[in-house]
């Protein structure tokens, strides 16, 4: 943890790029790479009703950080209204959430709200995606499946098996917590159906090497996805909603690379989506105040951030 919360802090300043790219990798050779390739079986806490033959509509959500959840709770409880946080807190009765964030998992469906984000006192665009789901569909109900790990590399970590190279520690663990979640919500009588898949990632592939591999990886990844997960989909396939990366320092140089290869993706199907985050204005050096967090979006930026998938 006390390696994980020094590698935060923005690269720009104090040790240098060599340092903090050091001790990223440190990170992730002695805590991220360990625990994935031990991690046991899941499972899933038995908490949900009978579900009734009800339909469940189910949403997945990976990526890296700005997935999981690394903007700060107490600059969103700063920037909307007590009534608006009020509800954020509260969560939203016909939105549950199973979210595996790095190492802090709900191990169970809990209504989607705030706090439920990699970092302590975190979240992510879950929250927005939430919002505006039980908004525009009082009615429905919605199960978000969220999986979602910081500093993570479409390069090898979340390939897929149809890709060049071995299949993915990270991608062979996804899989298993989605199947297991929707398992579940079969044993509870849900009809379940999958709509789509929103992605959050790119930042860790910004190295003009990994780059040039991205539009490929992610081609095999969503194609042995929608296979993988057919049977739990409508006859038309999963949709899957693709956010562009940021171009702050910290996804440099290579980010216009990620982002034409996220476009390109999208103009192969009509069932694959992009928007730019940077088109959208969402933010990333304006919190924590005075020392700003270049890599991962603002309280508000991460909201929209939902929003614009939701």
């Amino acid at each position: 943890n006390l390696l994980f919360r020094e590698a935060r802090k923005p690269l720009h300043r104090g040790r240098g790029w060599g340092g903090s790219l050091i001790l990223l990798l440190l990170v992730y050779l002695l805590a991220i790479r360990p625990y994935l390739q031990s991690r046991p079986s899941f499972t899933v806490k038995d908490t949900l009703p009978d579900g009734g033959g009800k339909k469940a509509t189910v949403i997945i959500l990976g990526g890296q950080s700005n997935a999981s959840g690394c903007s700060l709770d107490e600059y969103l409880q700063k920037n909307v209204s007590a009534e608006q946080y009020a509800e954020y807190q509260s969560g939203y009765d016909n939105v549950y959430i199973n979210y595996l964030s790095g190492q802090h998992a709900s191990g169970e469906f809990v209504k989607c709200a705030t706090l439920q984000g990699e970092i302590e006192g975190g979240f992510g665009p879950e929250l927005g995606l939430a919002e505006k789901l039980s908004g525009a569909y009082p009615d429905r109900t919605f199960f978000i499946i969220k999986f979602a790990w910081g500093g993570t590399n479409l390069f090898d970590q979340w390939l897929s098996p149809s890709s060049k190279g071995k299949t993915g520690d990270l991608y062979k663990q996804f899989t298993a917590y989605v199947e297991t979640s929707i398992r579940y919500l079969i044993s509870k009588n849900y009809g379940v159906c999958i709509e789509g898949m929103c992605w959050m990632q790119g930042e860790s592939d910004t190295t003009d090497f990994k780059a040039d591999r991205y539009y490929e990886n992610q081609t095999r990844f969503a194609a042995y996805l929608r296979e993988d997960l057919a049977k739990y989909s409508e006859e038309g396939g999963i949709y899957f909603i693709d956010a562009g990366i940021s171009n702050s320092p910290y996804c440099e140089p290579a980010y216009p690379k990620i982002n034409d290869a996220k476009e390109a993706f999208a103009n192969d199907s009509s069932l694959n989506m992009y928007f730019s985050t940077i088109a959208a204005g969402l933010t990333v050096h304006l919190e924590p105040e005075g020392e700003p967090d270049w890599g991962h979006y603002d309280s508000l930026s991460v909201l929209k951030l939902g929003h614009m998938f939701g």
